[in-house]
Formats: C-alpha cells, structure tokens, sequence
C-alpha cells in the first residue's frame, strides 16, 4: 500500500479529532440528560423508592402493591413538566 503523503495524514489526523470532539459532545449530552432527569425525579418525589423516570419512553415507572402483596411496576404517560422561568 502506498505512503499517505502530508496533506492525507493531516485530514486523516483531523477527522480523527473530530470524531474524537464528537465523542466528548455525545458523552456531555448524556450526563446532562441523566442530570435533568435526577432533578426531575427529585422534583417528582421519586427518589428513594424504586420509582424512576425512562427518557426513553417519556413515561414514569411507579411500585404499587397489588391486593395480593407483590409488587408490580405500571407505566404511566408522563405529564408535561412546566420549567422554571
């Protein structure tokens, strides 16, 4: 195979780094995303207990305790959260 020459290693470098930089964004957009919902939850009185709100589906998971005593987890639509001004 042939040698890359200078200005192939430089956009070879290059694109290395901004698949790199893309990498870093991707990573800080889910932190904030598992911030957000850490605050939502905590909002919501969810923590503590095996509540929890999926991001995915946009809905929020709550233990109940059927008549019989087991535990069963019912999805429930999530409500439009109002954000502070």
């Amino acid at each position: 195979m042939a040698e890359l020459n200078p200005e192939d290693r430089y956009q070879l470098r290059k694109l290395q780094m901004d698949v790199d930089k893309k990498g870093l964004e991707i990573q800080k957009a889910q932190q904030d995303l598992d911030r957000f919902v850490l605050e939502l939850e905590h909002r919501c009185g969810l923590l503590g207990g095996n509540d929890a709100i999926d991001p995915k589906t946009a809905t929020i998971n709550i233990s109940t305790i059927t008549r019989n005593g087991k535990g069963r987890t019912e999805q429930l639509l999530a409500t439009v959260v109002e954000e502070a001004a």
